[in-house]
């Protein structure tokens, strides 16, 4: 894959200096910017749609989500989501989180930045819920009495909660749960700047990038260890004004910084594409990743807000046994000699998304299959699925309806266990059919 910044015939020096400097700017930008553009979207009032709410206010999805929903890229399917964007900046917010039911569900906490930095579900709330104290970075104030403290690494939060659902029959017993959970906060703030005046790209997305950075590197200093990544722009006589104003930069200036966002954003997307044609590819170190700045802005871009490891695993196949991508044209087969028994604590799935990192449309409405599904089985135990634009041969029930053209497959493995982590259970090939 080529690169503009390598292949680029700059006007002047200092227009590839800057966008040599710029290229690491965003990387390490392109998380926080999707943080601030989701909050944007589900927090601005007037629009009617899942996840929408004030801050500091639950938005539940009352469905599942399907291709109409396009918030955010590769949503599960047999989940309902609940949003709300913590303020944590006049202090303390407390979560409540209603008795155990049995029924799976997590809210994962999520810093600016996107690192899944604490989750609270059905493996640490006790029997009777429980209510866990938010705590800004800056460290002045106390939890209250009667809460678990969790501290928080931004003063912005994104709460994103998943609710089991078994079908459309069992979506009434899983707004349940929902309901359960609340929020006790201090009266409101506006909205932090880089939120409120959020700027779409419009005709120029590379100026429009650097103006939301400006503001939100002001509301959200990254850590120390990544802040040298940001600096290189300093290097480079890049001014990024907190107002994210940027009418006074020169023509090689203006120059350097399209042409690195272009690349940067050529280096993200071939970061989340597979290195090899190994099948059912997988990190454990997705949601917390430390100084890794690549993976998060690729993890950012192809599945914004990732669970950590220890509670889900996101394993990826875009390739046939045949080492050629995946085109639903085409007939795939899952072939499971165990029947299935992916060793997942919770539950597993399996989703098909389309390129465009989201749902495709098919007529039988059906975007994932997994261990809750009503499969049909061989009589030997084994298990089949079929994957194909076009009803395969058997049961309809263990068919995953492809569209016409490029997918992708993502099994999520939802509190993984040691024989999957390890490596020693080994998921199926894909293997092509027709």
């Amino acid at each position: 894959m080529s690169h503009a910044f390598l292949n680029s015939a700059f006007t002047t020096p200092q227009a590839a200096w800057v966008a040599h400097c710029a290229v690491p700017a965003v990387v390490a930008g392109y998380p926080l910017l999707e943080s601030v553009r989701t909050c944007h979207v589900q927090t601005t009032p007037g629009t009617a749609a899942y996840g929408r709410a004030p801050f500091n206010h639950f938005g539940h999805s009352a469905e599942r989500w399907t291709d109409r929903d396009r918030d955010i890229v590769t949503p599960a399917n047999d989940l309902l989501y609940s949003n709300a964007w913590i303020d944590l900046r006049r202090g303390p917010v407390v979560i409540t989180v209603p008795p155990q039911t049995g029924r799976y569900f997590v809210l994962e906490l999520l810093d600016t930045y996107t690192n899944n930095f604490h989750n609270i579900g059905t493996r640490n709330v006790p029997a009777q819920g429980g209510r866990f104290a938010l705590l800004g970075p800056d460290g002045t104030h106390a939890a209250p009495q009667g809460t678990t403290p969790i501290q928080c690494p931004t003063a912005l939060v994104w709460v994103l909660g998943r609710v089991l659902v078994d079908g459309d029959a069992d979506v009434v017993a899983a707004r349940g749960v929902q309901a359960g959970f609340a929020i006790d906060a201090p009266a409101a703030a506006d909205a932090p700047a880089s939120v409120a005046q959020w700027q779409t790209s419009g005709d120029d997305p590379a100026l429009a990038f650097f103006a939301n950075l400006a503001r939100a590197l002001r509301d959200f200093p990254p850590p120390a260890s990544q802040q040298g990544a940001f600096d290189l722009l300093r290097g480079a006589h890049v001014k990024l004004d907190a107002d994210g104003g940027l009418g006074d930069l020169r023509p090689a200036t203006l120059e350097g910084l399209r042409t690195a966002y272009a690349s940067a954003m050529k280096i993200i997307d071939g970061a989340s594409r597979p290195a090899s044609k190994a099948p059912w590819r997988y990190s454990t170190r997705l949601g917390r990743y430390g100084d890794d700045l690549l993976l998060r802005a690729a993890t950012a871009w192809k599945g914004l807000g990732a669970l950590a490891g220890d509670e889900a695993i996101y394993a990826t196949t875009d390739y046939d046994d045949h080492g050629e991508e995946l085109d639903g044209d085409r007939l795939y087969r899952l072939h499971f000699e165990d029947g299935g028994r992916i060793p997942a604590g919770a539950f597993w799935s399996i989703s098909l998304y389309g390129a465009d990192r989201y749902f495709a449309a098919n007529a039988i409405g059906r975007h994932a299959l997994g261990n809750r599904s009503p499969l049909e089985r061989h009589p030997d135990g084994s298990l089949t699925l079929y994957v194909s634009r076009r009803r395969p041969p058997g049961p309809e029930e263990n068919w995953l309806p492809a569209p016409s053209g490029a997918f992708y497959l993502i099994l999520r493995v939802y509190h993984p266990q040691p024989a999957f982590l390890s490596g020693a259970y080994r998921m199926p090939k894909l293997e092509r059919v027709a």
